[in-house]
């Protein structure tokens, strides 16, 4: 937090009420958050001093100076569209998490080190959705005719929303605007990184314990897209990201290096050939929402012994997993310029993106925007991605190698979970990553117990808070030479001491 804070909070400190407030708040607050975004810490601050107040009129006036003082900003994430309104959300959630948002807050932003507010804001999107009411059966009846549509690669509107519900069209405007300002789901595009001149690549690392907090840095890059911790893992972090193929070697090379200086015990490293998703609401459950820290919680209460008996069964048909949406990675490098890579870069965060609002980002016309869309549209894959709040634990299944029939029948396995992404590599190697609510421990037992000869499979736990996501670096895209840069300061051309 900047003492700034506090010369501004001179008019309220002169309340003799008040002036142990600001004193306890600089002694045992500041140390805490002043290694933080300067704005986030501000905020959190100002939270502070709002639970220490008794009275309901210091309460007001604080939140009057904090809301003159923190302006509410609409920030773009690649995971949707996050209000920034810190004197309303900030003291609500902390109200439904118990008193325990700036702890929780500070937990997920210590794992990194210097993060940006937009950087921030990310991890504040992810506490921020995770505490959100639940969806009513009606929001549910939507996503899934949502899905139903971009799944057969049809085009949807409200018109054909309404007659495919039975309801008012307006009715379904509101939902989904609904839907979208919270951040329940999002209609997503998924690149189709080879027509861009890209290649998708994960890495699964275990690091050296001296360097466990410094693997971030050892892959910090524009092209990087997630670094996700996997906390008491084998594999302690889960690293995606996408360069040209004529680097790979680069890639592999720099690896070893870290192998060789001891910066990281092991790895494993590959190339992403098709992504499955997968979306169901089997196991939804509707109720008026409880306490946050009840056990009924609404949302994903997966029944695991039903789940058994299912995976169990013989009348379960073994590669049938049509609810799967399949997007491969394949197709040579096309004509595109860095105007279309930046409508992309708006366009695929909210595939319901209006026209007049990328026009308005970009200083665009109408017509110049829609010709760029077009162009882009050509090179997305069209997806929806969950945000709910009951989906909060990530379990991850790694398989060195698997073949192709056994992907199909884990799919099939998994057609019944909340919501599922099956990773295929070049090498015949995959990850399974799986959202839930409860028992994700159960869900390894349970593939053990269906696909026993499964063998040597890696299953993790990862934290849904820990990823900083970062959009297509199209700064780094030369247009006439039609190639990407790698300026020498990339960590794939590092030297390391």
């Amino acid at each position: 937090m900047s003492e700034q804070l506090f010369d501004n909070l001179k008019l309220l400190s002169d309340n003799s009420n008040l002036s142990n407030v600001f004193e306890k708040t600089m002694i045992k607050f500041y140390p805490k958050v002043k290694d933080i975004n300067q704005q986030i810490a501000l905020d959190l601050g100002f939270l502070y001093i709002f639970r220490q107040l008794e009275n309901d009129d210091d309460k007001d006036e604080l939140v009057n100076f904090w809301q003159e003082n923190s302006e509410p900003k609409i920030i773009q994430l690649p995971m949707g569209e996050f209000h920034y309104r810190p004197y309303i959300d900030f003291i609500f959630l902390d109200k439904i998490m118990s008193g325990l948002f700036i702890e929780t807050t500070l937990e997920q932003m210590s794992k990194f080190d210097s993060l940006t507010f937009y950087e921030s804001c990310a991890i504040l999107f992810d506490l921020e959705r995770y505490f959100i009411v639940p969806l009513s059966e009606m929001d549910v009846k939507i996503i899934e005719a949502i899905r139903g549509f971009i799944g057969k690669d049809k085009y949807y509107n409200n018109d054909l929303l309404s007659k495919k519900l039975k309801v008012r069209s307006n009715y379904i405007s509101r939902r989904i605007g609904y839907l979208r300002n919270n951040a329940y789901f999002r209609v997503t595009g998924t690149v189709n990184f080879p027509m861009i001149g890209l290649n998708l690549y994960i890495i699964l690392i275990e690091s050296s314990p001296a360097y466990y907090d410094v693997i971030p840095q050892l892959f910090s890059s524009p092209y990087t897209r997630t670094i996700r911790r996997c906390p008491n893992q084998r594999f302690d972090y889960i690293v995606s990201l996408t360069i040209p193929k004529q680097y790979e070697q680069n890639l592999f090379d720099y690896l070893q290096r870290l192998n060789k200086h001891e910066k990281i015990r092991s790895y494993y490293c590959d190339e992403v050939k098709e992504i499955a998703n997968n979306l169901n609401f089997s196991y939804y459950t509707y109720s008026k929402r409880p306490s946050v820290l009840s056990a009924n919680k609404p949302g994903f209460c997966i029944d695991w012994f039903r789940e058994r008996i299912l995976s169990l069964s013989k009348n379960t048909e073994i590669g049938d997993n049509s609810n799967f949406h399949k997007f491969p990675f394949e197709g040579n490098q096309v004509d595109f310029s860095i105007m279309d890579l930046k409508v992309m870069t708006l366009f695929r965060r909210d595939l319901d993106s209006s026209v007049r609002t990328i026009a308005k980002r970009l200083a665009l016309t109408w017509d110049d925007t829609n010709y760029h869309l077009e162009r882009a549209k050509k090179l997305l894959f069209p997806m929806i991605l969950l945000y709910y709040m009951g989906l909060n634990q990530t379990a991850i299944l790694f398989f060195e190698e698997i073949s192709k029939k056994q992907i199909l029948q884990l799919q099939t396995i998994l057609t019944r979970m909340p919501q599922t992404f099956s990773y295929s590599f070049k090498n015949k190697g995959a990850i399974v990553t799986v959202d839930l609510m409860n028992g994700s421990h159960r869900l390894n037992d349970l593939i053990c117990e269906t696909l026993p000869e499964l063998k040597n499979t890696q299953f993790s736990l990862a934290s849904k808070t820990s990823g900083i996501f970062r959009p297509i670096p199209y700064k780094y895209y030369n247009e006439e030479g039609k190639s990407w840069i790698f300026p020498e300061n990339f960590f794939l051309l590092n030297d390391l001491k």
